[in-house]
């Protein structure tokens, strides 16, 4: 009887304190170094409007090209009928003035919006994205149109 009673146990072990507090300790040591990442608003740079021109407004204005794409492929620049290879002849003339306006430093920035179809098949706009990619304009934005 006295090997059996060696091996039982009153089965009851209590709450065990120590795992939790271990827990907690992780928990703790997890958010104290994420709190050191924050940034405090005043450091982050931002201009807020005033009644005032400022240095940034006197820059050219960007050059805004639109390019429409339907379900079935059709792309259309400024409303013109186009293929890819006329996209990348016109984004290379445009690359080319924007160039020639600001000068190599800091030439004047196009911005490219492709006003999709929902159902428009991926190739169009990765045609679309070539051409830009091939005359290195890198300001883009989409659009999906309600109607086409």
């Amino acid at each position: 009887m006295s090997g059996n009673s060696r091996y039982q146990s009153d089965g009851d072990l209590g709450f065990q304190i120590a795992p939790m507090l271990d827990v907690i300790f992780v928990i703790m040591l997890f958010f104290m170094t994420l709190a050191g990442d924050k940034k405090v608003e005043t450091q982050l740079k931002m201009t807020l409007p005033s009644s005032e021109p400022s240095q940034e407004s006197t820059q050219d204005t960007p050059m805004e090209e639109s390019i429409a794409i339907d379900e079935s492929g059709a792309i259309t620049h400024n409303e013109d009928p186009v293929t890819g290879d006329d996209l990348k002849k016109t984004f290379a003339s445009l690359k080319a003035q924007s160039v020639a306006e600001g000068g190599t430093q800091t030439p004047t920035p196009i911005i490219v919006t492709i006003s999709a179809a929902p159902d428009t098949k991926w190739e169009a706009i990765a045609t679309v994205m070539n051409a830009m990619q091939a005359a290195k304009i890198s300001n883009v934005s989409f659009t999906v149109a309600d109607e086409f």
